[in-house]
């Protein structure tokens, strides 16, 4: 996006160095005493001379090309790319710096712990900051690859633990789905539920919009084109938005650790 939803040549110098000599045996030529001149009778070279140089002009300055910096899209609210700092405004939620980082290509990593929010739990490393008033829609482009139940990377909405929307790139294998989808995960007024679609892909796009008193979440049905997940209305409102991503490991089972990769977090109002 990097993503919403793309060498150097070393030029060495080669010093070559050449020798030149009388070839072995070879007899050099003298000129016989006779020929030789005296120093007094060898003509001497006329110089002539030098010319006057020409005055040199004065060169025209150049201008230097301006960098111009790209605009910032005129429906954006924030965007941060990751790339070595997280951008103002973010908030850590029981942080855990050892479990996370930024990759040398631009990428935010959260390396998954057991313990998960979505079930209730003190969650390590989610990223939090406010959500903007009115119409927005929130997007990111991550990187994930589940392997055991309930392992997720995810994108949510929260109030609190009885309210909230999440969705994320997750495994399930007691679902009726059986394994590999995207959820979109929600509890209002401590009623919960889900949608779900089977999706095999690890590098995706996920996003949810809250427009005219209803939330959708979105998956890419396409290369180039959001397909729907889930939608409704009647929820209470919400006052965070976060990324994160958790093993939720329920079974006790020792499941390697799921890495959440985020490319990049974006909010724009509708």
């Amino acid at each position: 996006m990097k993503a919403e939803p793309w060498s150097w040549l070393v030029l060495v110098p080669l010093l070559v160095t050449s020798c030149m000599s009388t070839p072995v045996g070879a007899t050099p030529i003298i000129p016989a005493p006779d020929t030789l001149m005296p120093p007094s009778t060898i003509a001497k070279p006329t110089r002539a001379p030098s010319p006057t140089p020409e005055p040199s002009s004065t060169p025209t300055p150049v201008p230097t090309a301006t960098t111009v910096p790209t605009a910032t899209p005129e429906n954006q609210i924030f965007r941060d790319d990751f790339t070595g700092a997280l951008q103002p405004g973010w908030t850590w939620e029981n942080e855990n710096p050892e479990r996370w980082t930024f990759t040398p290509d631009g990428w935010l990593q959260i390396l998954a712990e057991d313990t998960a929010l979505l079930y209730g739990q003190i969650q390590s490393n989610t990223l939090w900051r406010d959500l903007p008033e009115g119409d927005f829609a929130i997007t990111v482009h991550l990187k994930a690859d589940p392997v055991a139940n309930f392992q997720q990377a995810a994108l949510y909405i929260f109030e609190n633990l009885d309210n909230y929307v999440a969705i994320n790139r997750g495994f399930c294998g007691p679902c009726s789905t059986g394994g590999n989808e995207v959820y979109m995960e929600y509890k209002i007024n401590r009623q919960g539920g889900a949608y779900m679609v089977p999706y095999h892909g690890t590098d995706l796009y996920l996003r949810l919009e809250s427009k005219a008193n209803a939330l959708s979440g979105f998956y890419p049905g396409s290369p180039d084109q959001w397909a729907r997940l889930g939608r409704f209305g009647n929820y209470s409102s919400f006052r965070r938005v976060g990324i994160g991503a958790s093993n939720c490991d329920r079974e006790g089972d020792d499941n390697v650790d799921l890495a959440g990769l985020f490319d990049y977090f974006e909010m724009t109002r509708l």
